[in-house]
């Protein structure tokens, strides 16, 4: 009786793993890539409009002048007149 274990009998049919070529490497590493960058888009912009709406809310809103600024920039851009 041997220690060695490639005597005990029957070899078993194993599985070859071929190699990744580059270009499939990069395929994968662009999938992994983009999928990372969706799910951080669908977590970061919700998070920066509601911290966007807090720090309105926290100024007191929107001053006036500023209201007023915005409707006559987007008078003069549309050429509606007021």
């Amino acid at each position: 009786m041997s220690n060695n274990p490639a005597d005990d009998g029957p070899a078993k049919p194993g599985h070859v793993k071929e190699p990744v070529s580059w270009g499939e490497k990069r395929d994968r590493r662009r999938r992994r890539r983009k999928l990372f960058e969706e799910a951080l888009g669908w977590i970061l912009v919700p998070a920066m409009i509601y911290g966007g709406y807090l720090i309105l809310q926290a100024v007191g809103g929107i001053p006036k002048e500023l209201q007023d600024f915005a409707v006559e920039v987007f008078s003069a851009l549309t050429g509606a007149r007021t």
